[in-house]
């Protein structure tokens, strides 16, 4: 009877050590799968993290100064100065200088007034925060204020003729700008594409022109320049017809007695029309600045020199 009791007692703690084993099994199981569990979802979150970075700073796209100073940044043709607080508290853009972004198709710089003096960046004619600037055409380290930018470059063509008639010798001299606003309307006589009157003539057809001018003349009498020399031309550098004069003028001829010049503006834009459409976008003033371009390239200046 003793014997069957203890085989009864040792089948019993058999059992229950297998059963203590399977415990322990289904626990580290548990556990491990709990671990897997917060791992991955750590895992997720740090990803989500990351996604949610990336698409913050594509939206927002800071630039940096190291990436501001690298040699292969180009700085975008328009500029505009904003204020330092303007993204501050946004994680993405601590420590950048500024921003890019499109407008109109145009790559626009926009960097905070406390970092231009560490740019390098020559602005014209003073610095002025939410204000937009233009790269000038013939120096790509200094920008010109949307406010100046036309009106400096009629001073800077007058100021050039000015010197190529004093340097050639005359006499005296004029420069006018003309602004012509043209508009040219046809009329028809409610003729269409279905008339049978396909034959019609133009003596048919009503047409209208109008002109409105804007005139502004510089006239200077000075004492003759005896001492020729070469002058130093940048907006019309390009005239054949000006070029000409001056080397007949540098090589002693003193048959030209008197000299008419005209030159169209559409050959010397101080800015291209794209740009100014960015410009007016950033300005929000309607499209003051295109307007100004098509009117440049509607302008005459004439030249007239007495040697």
């Amino acid at each position: 009877m003793e014997n069957g009791n203890n085989k009864m007692a040792n089948k019993f703690t058999n059992i229950m050590s297998k059963t203590s084993d399977l415990s322990k099994k289904a626990a580290d199981f548990g556990k491990k799968a709990a671990d897997e569990l917060q791992k991955s979802a750590k895992e997720l979150g740090e990803q989500t993290q990351k996604t949610l970075y990336g698409q913050r700073m594509k939206h927002y796209n800071p630039l940096f100064r190291e990436e501001f100073f690298h040699d292969e940044f180009r700085v975008p043709n328009v500029i505009k100065i904003v204020d330092a607080t303007t993204r501050r508290g946004i994680d993405v853009c601590e420590g950048a200088i500024g921003w890019t972004e499109k407008v109109k198709g145009v790559d626009v710089l926009f960097v905070y007034d406390e970092f231009v003096p560490e740019s390098k960046i020559k602005f014209v004619p003073f610095v002025k925060c939410d204000t937009v600037y233009c790269v000038d055409i013939f120096e790509c380290d200094k920008y010109i204020s949307s406010d100046t930018i036309f009106d400096s470059a009629m001073n800077e063509k007058t100021a050039e003729l000015e010197q190529v008639a004093y340097c050639l010798g005359a006499k005296n001299y004029s420069i006018e700008f003309i602004e012509t606003n043209s508009a040219l309307q046809l009329h028809s006589l409610g003729i269409n594409a279905n008339s049978k009157n396909i034959g019609t003539s133009f003596d048919e057809l009503n047409f209208t022109q109008s002109n409105s001018f804007q005139r502004r003349k510089n006239v200077t009498d000075f004492e003759q320049n005896k001492v020729l020399r070469e002058p130093i031309l940048k907006w019309f550098k390009n005239d054949e017809i000006l070029k000409n004069l001056i080397s007949m003028r540098l090589s002693g001829d003193s048959t030209i007695k008197r000299k008419h010049l005209t030159f169209q503006g559409a050959f010397s834009e101080t800015i291209s029309e794209k740009n100014a459409m960015a410009i007016d976008v950033l300005i929000k003033g309607g499209a003051l600045m295109e307007k100004r371009v098509k009117k440049e390239r509607t302008t005459s200046i004439i030249l007239d020199i007495e040697f």
